[in-house]
C-alpha cells in the first residue's frame, strides 16, 4: 500500500481530525468561562452519550462495514442496521431516564438525575449521525464526513460564542443547548446524506442470523473496551464518592479534553485503516503492510509530542490557556500521556476484527476495562487523586501490548517496522522534489 496512491482519501481523513484538535481548543475557551463542576457534569453527559453512541454503533452498524463490500446485499443492510440503531438508541436512553433514580447511585451520585433529562432527546439526532459515519466509511468517503463534524462542531461553537458574549459564565445548561444545536444542525445533515447514498429494502443474502452472530461478540467488545474511554470519569466520581468528587472529575476531565487529541487520531487511522483491510483481505501481504504503515505513522507522532509535552510544554499550555482553577489538571495530564505511546498498538484490534478474530478482541478488551476499573478504586482510596490518570495508561498498555502479541502471531509485524515510517516520509517527500 502506497500512500500517496491513497493521499485524497487520508487527506480528508486528516482534516476531519484537525476539526478535533480545534474543538478541543475550543474547550480551552470553555474551561475558561466556567468552573471544574460545570464542565465536570457537562463532560459527564457528553462521555455518557458518546459510549452510548459507540455501543450502538458496535451492535448494529458494524455491520455494514464487515458484510458491505457486495452492493446487492447493502439495502438489506442497510435495513438491519436501522432496526437495530432505532432499537438501541431509543429504548437504553429511554430506559436510564425512566429509571434515573435508581441509577444516580452508580453513576455520578445526584448530578446523573440532571444529566438523565436530556439523553432521550439527544439520542435522536445522534441516529443519522453515526449511521452517516458508517455508510461514509464503508466507501471510504471522508469527504462528507468531514462536513458533518464542520456542522456540528461549528453551530456548537458559534453557539458557545454567543453565550460566552452575552454572559461570560458558561453554566451546565448553556453546554447542553450548544451541544443539543449542533446535534441537530448535523443530524439533518447527515439524514439528507442517507437519503441520497443509501437504499433500504429486503433485497440481499445477507441474514439478520448472520448479522447478528456478529453483532454480539463486537458489542460485548464495545460496552468493555469503550468503558474505560467514555465512563472512566463515572468510575472516578463513584470511587471518590465525597462532596468534591464532581470538582475532581472536571479536573480530570479537563486534562481528557487535552489527551482526546490522541484518541482522536488514533480513531481517526482506524476509520481508514479498518475498512481498507476488509478490502484486501484475501491479500496477507497487503492487510500486513496497511496494519505497520497506520502503526508506525501514528507511534512516530505520538513519541514527538509526548516528548515535547513531557519537557515543558504540558505546563506551558495549562498555566497559560487554563485558569488558575483548573492548573492542577497539569499533573492528570502529564501521566495519561504514557498511554498516548500505547495507542497505536491498541488500534491493531481492528485488524484484528477485520481477519475474523473477533473473541480475541472480546478477551483483551475484558480483561483491560476489568483491570482498569479495579486500578481507579484502588488509587482513588489509597494515593492522591491525580493518580487516578494511571487507570487509562494500564488500560491501553493491556489492549495496546495483547493486540501487538495476536496481531503478531497472526500476520506478523517485525519490530523494525515500527519505525518504518521514518524512512517511508523521507522517500515520500524525495518522490515529491523529484518532480
Amino acid at each position: 500500500m502506497r500512500v500517496k496512491d491513497h493521499l485524497d482519501k487520508i487527506s480528508w481523513s486528516f482534516a476531519n481530525r484537525l476539526i478535533y484538535l480545534v474543538w478541543g481548543l475550543i474547550n480551552l475557551v470553555i474551561i475558561g468561562h466556567t468552573d471544574p463542576y460545570n464542565y465536570g457534569l457537562y463532560f459527564l453527559f457528553t462521555q455518557l452519550i458518546t459510549y452510548l453512541a459507540s455501543v450502538s454503533d458496535s451492535f448494529s452498524l458494524q455491520g455494514l462495514i464487515q458484510f458491505g463490500k457486495k452492493e446487492e446485499d447493502r439495502p438489506k443492510l442497510n435495513s438491519i442496521a436501522i432496526i437495530l440503531q432505532l432499537f438501541f438508541l431509543f429504548v437504553i436512553p429511554l430506559i436510564l431516564f425512566l429509571f434515573r433514580h435508581q441509577f444516580a447511585g452508580l453513576l455520578g451520585g445526584d448530578e446523573f438525575i440532571e444529566v438523565s433529562y436530556f439523553l432521550p432527546l439527544i439520542s435522536v439526532f445522534v441516529i443519522p449521525r453515526t449511521f452517516a459515519y458508517k455508510v461514509l466509511a464503508r466507501d471510504l468517503n471522508y469527504k462528507k464526513s468531514f462536513f458533518i463534524d464542520l456542522i456540528n462542531f461549528g453551530v456548537m461553537t458559534l453557539v458557545i460564542v454567543y453565550y460566552i458574549f452575552t454572559k461570560d459564565f458558561l453554566y451546565f445548561n448553556d453546554l447542553i443547548i450548544s451541544y443539543l444545536i449542533g446535534g441537530i444542525c448535523s443530524g439533518i445533515y447527515s439524514t439528507m446524506i442517507l437519503m441520497k447514498k443509501s437504499s433500504f429494502g429486503l433485497n440481499g443474502k445477507i441474514t439478520f442470523k448472520k448479522y447478528f452472530n456478529f453483532a454480539i461478540p463486537w458489542t460485548i467488545h464495545a460496552i468493555f473496551y469503550s468503558s474505560i474511554k467514555y465512563l472512566d470519569v463515572y468510575a472516578i466520581s463513584f470511587a471518590i464518592n465525597t462532596s468534591d468528587s464532581i470538582k475532581i472529575v472536571g479536573l480530570y476531565s479537563s486534562a481528557k479534553t487535552l489527551f482526546k487529541v490522541f484518541e482522536q487520531m488514533s480513531d481517526g487511522v482506524s476509520a481508514l485503516v479498518y475498512p481498507s483491510a476488509i478490502k484486501n483481505i484475501d491479500h496477507k501481504d497487503k492487510v500486513r503492510s496497511i496494519m505497520t504503515k497506520s502503526t508506525s505513522f501514528i507511534l512516530v507522532l505520538n513519541l514527538t509530542v509526548f516528548i515535547i509535552l513531557q519537557f515543558g510544554f504540558a505546563d506551558f499550555l495549562i498555566y497559560n490557556f487554563l485558569p488558575i482553577k483548573f492548573h492542577e489538571a497539569t499533573s492528570y495530564f502529564k501521566i495519561m500521556l504514557f498511554a498516548a505511546l500505547f495507542l497505536p498498538f491498541a488500534s491493531l484490534n481492528m485488524i484484528l476484527t477485520a481477519i475474523n478474530k473477533i473473541k480475541s478482541v472480546v478477551y483483551i478488551s475484558i480483561i483491560a476495562a476489568i483491570t482498569s476499573l479495579i486500578s481507579i478504586f484502588v488509587i482513588a482510596h489509597f494515593t492522591e487523586y491525580q493518580f487516578v490518570s494511571l487507570g487509562i495508561v494500564i488500560y491501553y498498555i493491556i489492549i495496546g501490548l495483547s493486540s501487538l502479541y495476536i496481531v503478531k502471531k497472526q500476520l506478523g509485524f517485525p519490530i523494525s517496522d515500527i519505525f518504518r515510517a521514518i524512512p517511508d516520509t523521507r522517500n515520500f517527500i524525495n518522490e515529491i522534489f523529484k518532480k
